[in-house]
């Protein structure tokens, strides 16, 4: 389950600048939605990182966070037939040219995994 590591990696980062933002006097109080961007080619199974995510941020200020997912479709310009656009994904190991079925091609993205942004609730300051 590679969601896991995703997860972690999720839950790190936001919280490695969560406490760059309180060095700088900003406390946050919640994490309420992370927005994220993900590649089709990255065969995450977004439930079980979202299951993954919500088990490992109890009891920080993600827990309960709303994950949204944008994909990102990958791009290809086959080495056969010339072609450039959308692939043709059967599973993880087949991935061929929609016009040609080669499965000589050159990729581009598909394989990202970003956070796009958070959106936090701070406290007050009295």
């Amino acid at each position: 389950m590679h969601e896991l590591s995703y997860a972690t990696a999720m839950l790190d980062a936001i919280l490695n600048s969560i406490k760059k933002e309180e060095e700088k006097g900003r406390k946050i109080k919640k994490v309420s939605e992370i927005n994220l961007e993900i590649g089709e080619l990255t065969f995450i199974n977004v439930e079980q990182l979202k299951f993954a995510f919500d088990v490992i941020a109890e009891g920080t200020v993600c827990k309960g966070a709303k994950i949204n997912v944008e994909f990102i479709k990958p791009k290809c310009k086959c080495l056969d037939c010339g072609y450039e656009g959308d692939v043709k994904i059967v599973d993880e190991f087949e991935i061929y040219c929609p016009k040609c079925n080669s499965m000589r091609l050159r990729l581009s993205g598909g394989k990202e995994f970003n956070i796009k942004n958070i959106t936090v609730e701070f406290e007050d300051k009295i």
